[in-house]
């Protein structure tokens, strides 16, 4: 039962923050979640329901001053007796203002970390999805993705921080004071009546403007965020081609448009606030009015009996703003309201982008659950075997694979050529477990490899056609080939260096290992990152497979003999696949697999 309710979610706010739902729909509480947003929304209305009690010792205390004053009190003002009563009435209502400060801050410290909690379930969501997805999948653009993953989720924050806990407020508090109110007067307590609502109904007006203005401003910022990450990295290639002030016309158009956009927003907010800030002075004003006259006695209607006295008078004046005060805050959350269910609906378009593309590039949705045992896990360690029985796929409609079958024993080493398009590099992606077959099974060691899979990913050595290095050291680069970077000593990183003969490139470095790289190793030739990154490869030891894509792709003939050569002394006790159509790759020891004979399918029909 428990299970079940942590499976659903609610949306806080209006009459929403009771109903149910999904709680797969990401930057949405769970059902506990919404619970602790109410408790925290509670405890701000019990600290403003207090102020009843502090606004009546006030009112009382300057009563019996006022009394004394005018030499209406039976106690005279000199009297130890009555100087107790304002000395007791201020230590109540200092008493009941730390009372008011403690749920105050108990308050926030809910709502914050309820909101801390959804962020980071929600940046979670995003980021799994990005893992889970095949590298041969569809992927939104990195600066898109990069802003989604900060800007977008932060702005969940203030949505779940601020407005659900101010909505369950907005609920209790103005009803008690004008309660309150009516005790005393109920002409006050019309006033508070008829001034409170239409601050909500302007705001609903606004709102829905406000929220269509927030949402073409994220987009215009995940748009801007794309552009200027796109054209940093292709910078080379835009001074190149000439296209320098072409692009930073885009970059200033973008800008503009994105500061049009903010002040756009801005409009709508001051809007909003000029009609609440109107109405909550026209409700005090009112409410000053009466009670000003009805002690001068030019009115002697509003209450339920006799004329309005002093304290009552006062007690009510205190009350007034306070009446509005859940108001100003709940409208003040409002637009942090609409940036966060614009942020939710695009953070839900981005994940279901991802989730689409993972489809195409096979079906995320068919993955079993990984049950790997330790047995299975220790067969996938040793050279293991592959099998593919019957495997059709399909892939953004067009069929790769047609009932193919290929068996590879363990420490094999098969060479895979054919034409574009017949499905090589599909291939390896299905033997990683990021395709899963439409019919047919892939087994590695025996098991279907998706049970597998973990423990899979962590014993292959993988090197691709575009080997991507990070940003920081070489060496940082080189030991994420490791199973535990740690323990790894320099003499063993120096090894897988000569292996790939990469050792004399990095002692020319003017750092050797520490030398700082750039994004994608900028700062190193392709032949130089291919090597290094034939060499991370070979820092995983323990490997079993090894999977190689179009290693010599695009290098001179030295740099691609050196990645040859070091290909020949990875492969030994290892169940290989080179994926090449490199002359001097095929002859290397191994069985050679033309896909396109070897597969039902040819490149001709995929074309088609």
């Amino acid at each position: 039962m428990a299970e079940t309710e942590r499976n659903k979610t609610s949306r806080p706010g209006e009459e929403a923050i009771a109903s149910v739902q999904d709680a797969a729909a990401i930057g949405q509480p769970f059902a506990d979640e919404t619970k602790c947003l109410r408790r925290a929304g509670t405890l701000l209305a019990v600290s403003d329901l207090l102020w009843i009690l502090q606004a009546a010792l006030i009112a009382f205390a300057l009563g019996a001053l006022l009394s004394a004053t005018t030499g209406s009190s039976r106690l005279p003002s000199t009297s130890a007796s009555f100087w107790w009563i304002p000395f007791s009435s201020g230590l109540g209502v200092m008493a009941v203002a730390l009372l008011r400060v403690l749920l105050q801050n108990r308050a926030s410290n809910i709502a914050r970390k309820t909101a801390r909690e959804i962020q980071s379930r929600a940046r979670e969501a995003l980021l799994n999805a990005a893992i889970a997805s095949s590298p041969a999948a569809s992927f939104p653009a990195s600066g898109a993705f990069a802003a989604h993953v900060t800007d977008q989720i932060d702005l969940l924050g203030p949505y779940y921080r601020n407005f659900a806990p101010q909505s369950v407020r907005l609920k209790i508090v103005p009803i008690a004071i004008v309660l309150a109110t009516a005790v005393f007067s109920w002409l006050a307590a019309l006033i508070l009546l008829i001034c409170g609502p239409l601050i909500p109904v302007f705001m609903a007006l606004v709102g829905t403007r406000a929220k269509a203005a927030s949402a073409a401003q994220q987009e215009e910022l995940t748009r801007l965020g794309g552009t200027l990450l796109d054209r940093i990295r292709g910078l080379e290639t835009l001074t190149l081609f000439g296209a320098l002030q072409r692009t930073k016309d885009d970059i200033a158009s973008a800008g503009e448009r994105f500061r049009v956009g903010t002040m756009r927003v801005l409009k709508i907010a001051f809007l909003s606030s000029t009609v609440l800030e109107l109405f909550s002075a026209l409700g005090i004003a009112f409410c000053a009015v009466y009670v000003g006259f009805s002690l001068l006695g030019d009115i002697r209607v509003g209450t339920w009996s006799g004329a309005l006295s002093f304290p009552v008078g006062l007690f009510v004046l205190l009350l007034a703003p306070e009446f509005f005060a859940p108001l100003r805050a709940f409208a003040a959350a409002y637009h942090d309201r609409s940036a966060g269910l614009a942020a939710q609906e695009k953070l839900e378009s981005l994940l279901n982008e991802i989730r689409a593309g993972e489809k195409v590039a096979g079906d995320w949705q068919k993955r079993p659950a990984e049950t790997t045992t330790q047995a299975n896990a220790s067969e996938v360690a040793t050279p293991p075997s592959i099998e593919f029985s019957g495997v059709s796929l399909c892939l953004a409609g067009q069929p790769v694979f047609k009932d193919l079958d290929l068996n590879i024993q363990p420490g094999d080493t098969v060479l895979l050529m054919g034409e574009s398009g017949s499905g090589k590099t599909t291939l390896l992606d299905c033997v990683l477990g990021f395709h899963v077959p439409d019919q047919g099974e892939v087994r590695i060691a025996g098991y279907p490899v998706q049970e597998v899979v973990s423990q899979l990913r962590r014993n292959v050595m993988w090197l691709g056609q575009a080997p991507r290095l990070f940003h920081g050291s070489l060496k940082a680069n080189l030991l994420m080939g490791a199973e535990e970077a740690s323990g790894v000593q320099d003499e063993e990183i120096w090894a897988a260096l000569k292996l790939a003969g990469a050792d004399g490139l990095v002692r020319r470095l003017p750092q050797g290992l520490d030398t700082p790289l750039g994004e994608d190793g900028f700062g190193l030739s392709v032949g130089e990152i291919r090597r290094v990154a034939l060499a991370r490869a070979a820092m995983r030891k323990n490997a079993g497979i090894l999977l190689a894509d179009e290693p010599t792709a695009g290098l001179d003939e030295e740099t691609a003999q050196d990645v040859i050569n070091g290909l020949r002394q990875l492969s030994s006790e290892r169940t290989t696949l080179i994926v090449t159509h490199d002359p001097a790759v095929l002859k290397t020891s191994g069985r050679q697999l033309d896909m396109c004979a070897l597969n039902a399918i040819s490149a001709q029909e995929v074309a088609e």
